[in-house]
């Protein structure tokens, strides 16, 4: 009889949980960068999909207004970073340039700058009413954190990477340099010694330079929009209730997250495989391609014209001798009069619908997760030619999964693109495992579109779920290592060696002196 009245009342406890309310969603998202906005957005629109109000304060407003949906648009004050970077700029970095470039594009001063904007002030005033729950960005400064803090609201944070070494320590996850390599190094599979040498001492670095760079000189313009009495943001960013991160396990390293942590990636996906979605002149110019098309961007960053004038007329060279169509996102004019009759250029392309035509049967990319991901998803094999930050690490598993080769963008020319564009297009072998890996990718039970929305609907009903956070994310380094427990262990170990070299000593005490060697006189 008692486990029945139990299970009445865990029916009816069931019964009374409501159906998922219209919550009110900010997406708090200044950063100017286009491709880290085509995730964000994404994850908003499912929102607004589901019947969630989302205000989204960006610089890439839609381009046609919907419904749910209401754009703050800041690309006055903050315009686009698109094509603003050149090759050379890009190439030229390495590790403290990286991090150099994320404390001049979202440093410090981003926050201020933004905090001074008048869609931030209308956001605080509650112009904009009530919000159930708040987003932001995983990857330059967090101060946005305190938008969450002020509005007593639960925050979630979507990192447009699958791995960055400063999103762990907020939610708990775990993140061992000894077998997970940092995403700005091209490491795949079991890491050798020097690797993991190496791994651990970027790791080390990237952790504490966006704290000394980043976070820390950000605390000080937190304190002074929100007040004296605002804590830091490493305290701010322990009531993360969520992240949402871009990666799958299909394609990622398999490694050991919390369940505050959820893997949504693909979220931003929304081919046409009918091609309706391109210009009728460029379908049929695909659509007549009896080799195919091989497509061809540097993203929205680096504009391909940008690339060395050596470089540019190796790659038209390489692209005379194909028999396939080449696609190629170029930005300017000044190559019109060299190219040959199967290749074409636009200043922008509709690049999920381009990679999703039936005739595409090569990428050539810089590496960008985004555009990436939709070759994968597409089952399009890639040639990759990275230039900076994660596209080397991106192009290294690609290769890996046996679904693209690269090319060193310091030694292009026109025999080393023709090599890797027949190594890929020759056989079906790329085609076929790309097509394998997409079924793998897209293999789950839920999309991740669903996903996202059902834990943020989750975290919204309880109140921010403080339960999905592991103990460890709050203790003590010491203590999270055991560094506390090995001291102990080590010092009694040496207590007891000290003991026992003490009783010796005192049992050996106990024993009669040795007979005395008489001395022979000479």
């Amino acid at each position: 009889m008692a486990v029945l009245l139990r299970t009445l009342a865990l029916l009816a406890a069931v019964a009374a949980v409501p159906e998922a309310a219209a919550f009110r969603v900010l997406g708090f998202f200044p950063f100017n960068a286009p491709s880290h906005n085509i995730m964000l957005k994404a994850t908003m629109e499912a929102l607004a999909d589901y019947g969630h109000e989302v205000v989204m304060l960006s610089p890439f407003p839609l381009k046609k207004p919907r419904a749910n949906y209401t754009d703050l648009d800041i690309s006055k004050e903050l315009p686009s970073l698109a094509n603003t970077l050149t090759f050379e700029e890009m190439t030229a970095l390495r590790q403290p340039g990286i991090m150099r470039l994320i404390v001049e594009l979202g440093g410090a001063h981003f926050c201020r700058a933004v905090f001074q904007m008048q869609h931030f002030r209308d956001i605080m005033s509650g112009k904009h009413g009530k919000f159930d729950v708040v987003f932001t960005e995983i990857c330059n400064s967090d101060c946005w954190t305190a938008v969450a803090h002020k509005l007593d609201v639960p925050l979630i944070s979507i990192s447009t990477q699958p791995d960055l070494v400063w999103q762990h320590e907020r939610v708990g996850s775990v993140n061992n340099p000894s077998y997970l390599p940092v995403n700005f190094e091209p490491y795949v599979g079991r890491l050798t010694f020097p690797q993991r040498l190496f791994n651990t001492a970027v790791y080390i670095y990237y952790n504490w330079a966006h704290k000394f760079y980043v976070q820390w000189p950000s605390d000080e313009v937190v304190r002074e929009f929100f007040g004296e009495d605002t804590p830091p943001i490493s305290e701010l960013l322990q009531r993360t209730s969520l992240t949402m991160i871009n990666a799958h396990v299909s394609i990622n390293p398999a490694r050991p997250i919390p369940p505050n942590v959820i893997n949504v990636a693909g979220i931003h996906l929304k081919p046409d495989p009918t091609g309706r979605g391109l210009d009728p002149e460029l379908r049929r110019w695909m659509d007549e391609a009896e080799h195919g098309v091989i497509y061809f961007s540097l993203g929205s960053l680096v504009p391909s014209s940008s690339l060395p004038r050596a470089t540019v007329l190796a790659l038209v060279e390489a692209f005379r001798a194909v028999p396939q169509r080449v696609l190629w996102k170029y930005e300017t004019d000044d190559i019109k009069d060299l190219l040959p009759p199967n290749v074409r250029t636009a200043k922008w392309l509709p690049q999920a619908n381009v990679l999703a035509h039936h005739k595409t049967v090569l990428f050539i990319t810089h590496g960008g997760l985004m555009g990436t991901t939709e070759a994968i998803v597409l089952g399009v094999p890639m040639l990759g030619i990275p230039l900076f930050a994660d596209q080397m690490s991106n192009i290294a598993l690609y290769k890996s999964l046996g679904i693209a080769e690269s090319a060193d963008h310091r030694a292009i020319t026109k025999d080393s693109v023709l090599a890797a564009i027949r190594k890929v297009t020759a056989t079906d072998e790329y085609r076929v495992r790309s097509r394998e890996l997409a079924a793998r990718y897209l293999d789950r039970p839920q999309t991740a579109a669903e996903s996202a929305v059902w834990w943020t609907e989750y975290v919204v009903r309880h109140r921010g779920a403080r339960h999905l956070r592991p103990v460890g994310a709050d203790m003590p380094l010491y203590q999270y290592l055991l560094l506390d427990v090995a001291a102990v262990v080590l010092a009694a170990a040496a207590a007891a060696l000290l003991l026992l070299r003490s009783l010796l000593r005192a049992l050996l005490g106990l024993l009669p002196p040795p007979p005395r060697r008489k001395e022979k006189r000479l």
